[in-house]
């Protein structure tokens, strides 16, 4: 019956003049959409002369990208600081894995 379609309709009704919205899908938020480097240091890669060499091996590719550190040993991730975002690129991941062991970097 059209009267009982109207009155289901009255709740959204009155929600929406109190100002609310109807639910909607969550939106990502351009962080969460935004991509990283990734590179994990095993136990035996966490040396102060490799993490050097690694630190200035960001440095040489500065760019957009946070990057993330994984130290396998604690499981533990920390985001590196502004000066040690990166720019992406074949040669970049072919640097750190070579410096750090085949599959220690991914951007996702």
């Amino acid at each position: 019956a059209p009267e009982e379609r109207a009155g289901a309709q009255r709740p959204a009704k009155a929600a929406q003049a109190r100002g609310a919205e109807p639910a909607a899908a969550p939106r990502r938020t351009a962080a969460s959409r935004a991509q990283r480097l990734y590179i994990k240091i095993t136990a035996d890669r966490e040396q102060p002369a490799l993490l050097a060499q690694l630190k200035q091996l960001l440095a040489s590719h500065a760019g957009p990208l946070d990057t993330v550190l994984f130290y396998e040993r604690e499981q533990k991730t920390m985001v590196l600081s502004e000066k040690s975002r990166v720019k992406p690129s074949p040669s970049l991941i072919a640097e750190i894995d070579k410096l750090l062991g085949k599959g220690s970097a991914v951007v996702k």
